[in-house]
């Protein structure tokens, strides 16, 4: 910058610096398709990884829903430990919504014993509440020895419990647990179809079959994710567990 003085008002002149320019228009455009261009790629990589993490995370679910479902049915049904009509049930006539139903012999208010036709009132095994319905004989009993079942150790069957599915909005199904308590050990069991209410065991179940054959009861549960993530679905995530118990005729 320079001042000029000529005997009249000061003159300041702005001398105009080599190559000094603005942005041009092009220039704008293509820093924002560059930018665009990045943020582009970043969203895509992460919703890649987003969509393979929850495709994990559902197989994940899919497989410990149905494994729980299946080991607490098999555990239940060796308990029973019997395939005679008067004690298990099953329904299997339309593939896929198998039913079932069995005595239990745990206390409906304490679900951790387990009762049975003990000898005397002095073993650890027993427990009144287990004679409390209908009217079962509990110990001590009197002499000679206690007639069957009296002292036997044999289940004194407290309820029963069902499985059964029911259809849910996205085609699939969920897997109930019924348990109603028995009026008499000796009671019968109704009719696998008829079951209702309970807790939902096992949700995604895509099919539910049972069979009986001799002293083998099988089951086999078929279960299927699904989900979407930012509008695309996750391919469909799909076990089959299967479960094998024996037990007594």
């Amino acid at each position: 910058m320079a001042t000029v003085r000529s005997g009249g008002p000061r003159i300041t002149r702005v001398a105009r610096v080599q190559g000094e320019r603005g942005i041009t228009v092009i220039e704008l455009l293509v820093a924002t398709a560059v930018f665009a261009l990045f943020i582009i790629i970043v969203d895509a990589v992460f919703f890649s990884a987003n969509r393979s993490a929850k495709k994990t995370e559902l197989a994940a679910e899919v497989q410990q829903n149905a494994r729980i479902a299946v080991e607490r049915l098999t555990r239940e049904i060796r308990e029973s430990g019997s395939t005679t009509p008067s004690i298990i049930r099953a329904d299997n006539a339309t593939p896929g919504h198998s039913a079932i139903v069995f005595k239990s012999a745990r206390l409906p208010q304490d679900n951790s014993k387990f009762c049975m036709y003990v000898r005397t009132s002095t073993e650890p095994l027993y427990d009144s509440r287990c004679f409390t319905n209908g009217g079962t004989t509990a110990p001590p009993y009197i002499s000679p020895e206690p007639i069957m079942p009296r002292g036997s150790y044999t289940p004194i069957w407290q309820r029963y419990v069902g499985y059964y599915v029911v259809d849910t909005p996205d085609g699939l199904h969920e897997l109930r647990r019924a348990v109603v308590t028995l009026a008499s050990p000796g009671a019968a069991l109704p009719d696998p179809l008829t079951l209702s209410g309970g807790d939902v065991i096992a949700t995604m179940v895509e099919s539910f079959d049972v069979t009986l054959v001799g002293g083998e009861f099988r089951v086999i549960l078929k279960a299927k994710g699904r989900q979407v993530v930012q509008g695309v679905a996750v391919p469909d995530q799909d076990f089959l567990l299967p479960g094998t118990v024996l037990v007594r005729n």
